[in-house]
């Protein structure tokens, strides 16, 4: 099986949930606070949706057990302003 987790802020993963490609494909479902885990069997047609799935909803994929570390401008720390010559 392999384990795709996705994280939204308003909780609201019903366009993942009701896309027909990946409503047919996944065999797992559990949600939780903020995020969504989805599971799917591993053949040789479920690579195609693998890149699908990374594709459309990439950028809600997220990793929930590492932190991420990202330093975060004027908060961790101070953007400097180059001076103009």
């Amino acid at each position: 099986m392999k384990y795709y987790t996705f994280y939204k802020e308003n909780n609201d993963f019903s366009e993942i949930l009701s896309d027909p490609t990946i409503k047919s494909a996944f065999r797992t479902k559990i949600r939780w606070s903020n995020y969504l885990l989805l599971g799917f069997s591993e053949d040789k047609k479920s690579e195609n949706l693998f890149g699908y799935l990374i594709l459309k909803y990439g950028e809600l994929i997220k990793d929930p057990i590492n932190k991420d570390y990202t330093p975060i401008p004027n908060v961790d720390y101070q953007p400097v302003k180059s001076k103009k010559f």
